[in-house]
């Protein structure tokens, strides 16, 4: 007779097997997540190189070199880090920061970096995080004027000046009524998501939360029956005019021109009406010539007052006729030929340390230190 298979042998050794299997399986498993963790934290210090290799080259200059900021934000703060995403930073890098001195610097949109730079970048920005520093925010407060400034360059073209209404079907914001039936809230998170299927576009990607905060200020206002002045900077509005009519966009020319008019003191405003005059007949080689004007000796200043100031602040020092005393003559001076206005301003604010030119910051504004120059350029050949 046969004898009977050893089932219980089997099952024994079957199941030694599969222990066998479950273990080298384990061991296979766990030296491949060890395998990919190392790759990934090795394509992550290559990012961090070459993101530091571009911040050093773009960045350091506004943000600086550790983080610190400067001309621009505090990039290297726990508390950023912690509640900003990787794709928010990508994105304001990428596209840059409406009305600020924030660029984009994708190449999509005129700048110099590809995305895989601004990843890098963004890479290496938060290689800070683990060991931030616990900087206190500062107290941020809302302004209707900063948002009046924003909402002409990124809303007003399809909700029209001051938020009447434009061309397009967009909503005119400015109404009573729905102003009304609509707080802050709901414009504030109307903002931030947007409503694509109206044609409203998402701006929390594009535009800082305290940005965002800023229209809403100036919506508020409205909502209150008040009248807000966007307070542009006058520098930059006569540069993206001077840029819009270099690329024949004649339109946009006029818009910048028309912003710097109304903040701009009289004599520079006399200029850049006629430079309006000039764009509405078509004249752009006319327009061009007084842009480059304005740029080449901004800022510009009135020598009447400049010389009533001269008398009040410098004479004391420099001689009524700028033939000097204890201060350096200036009638004529080599070094006033060789600035330009902004750095003699500059100069006048600071001072020169170490010698009797004490600086006038905070006791001269910028339009009385624009008059003083223009009345200093009328002693020079």
């Amino acid at each position: 007779m046969k004898s009977e298979p050893n089932y219980e042998r089997m099952m024994v050794a079957g199941l030694v097997l599969t222990i066998l299997a479950i273990i080298g399986f384990t061991v296979f498993w766990l030296q491949d997540t060890t395998r990919l963790a190392k790759a990934a934290d090795s394509l992550n210090r290559e990012r961090v190189s070459a993101g530091a290799k571009i911040y050093q080259a773009q960045c350091v200059s506004c943000h600086g070199s550790q983080g610190e900021g400067g001309v621009g934000m505090v990039l290297n703060s726990k508390q950023l880090l912690k509640s900003t995403p990787d794709e928010v930073f990508f994105s304001l890098i990428r596209s840059g920061v409406p009305n600020t001195k924030m660029p984009a610097w994708s190449i999509q949109f005129g700048g110099p970096l590809t995305d895989e730079d601004v990843r890098n970048v963004v890479a290496f920005i938060r290689n800070w995080e683990p060991k931030a520093p616990d900087i206190q925010p500062v107290v941020f407060t809302p302004s209707a004027e900063r948002g009046a400034v924003l909402f002409d360059s990124t809303c007003a073209l399809c909700h029209g000046e001051n938020g009447k209404g434009g061309k397009t079907a967009a909503p005119a914001i400015n109404n009573p009524d729905r102003l009304s039936q609509l707080d802050n809230n709901w414009y504030r998170d109307v903002i931030k998501n947007g409503r694509p299927a109206k044609g409203m576009p998402t701006w929390g990607t594009v535009l800082s939360p305290n940005q965002i905060e800023d229209i809403v200020a100036l919506i508020d206002s409205w909502r209150q029956g008040k009248t807000v002045q966007a307070s542009f900077d006058i520098n930059e509005a006569i540069s993206a005019a001077m840029f819009s009519l270099q690329n024949n966009d004649l339109g946009s020319a006029l818009i910048q021109t028309q912003r710097a008019i109304s903040v701009a003191p009289p004599v520079a405003a006399e200029i850049l009406t006629n430079v309006e005059a000039q764009l509405k007949d078509n004249d752009t080689v006319g327009a061009q010539k007084n842009l480059q004007y304005l740029l080449d000796n901004w800022p510009i200043g009135d020598p009447s007052n400049g010389q009533t100031l001269y008398a009040k602040k410098c004479s004391p020092c420099h001689g009524n006729d700028g033939q000097g005393g204890v201060g350096k003559k200036l009638h004529p001076n080599e070094f006033i030929q060789s600035q330009k206005n902004a750095d003699l301003v500059q100069f006048i604010l600071t001072g020169r340390p170490g010698t009797a030119m004490a600086g006038f910051k905070g006791r001269l504004s910028d339009t009385e230190l624009a008059d003083i120059v223009a009345f200093l350029r009328t002693w020079q050949p």
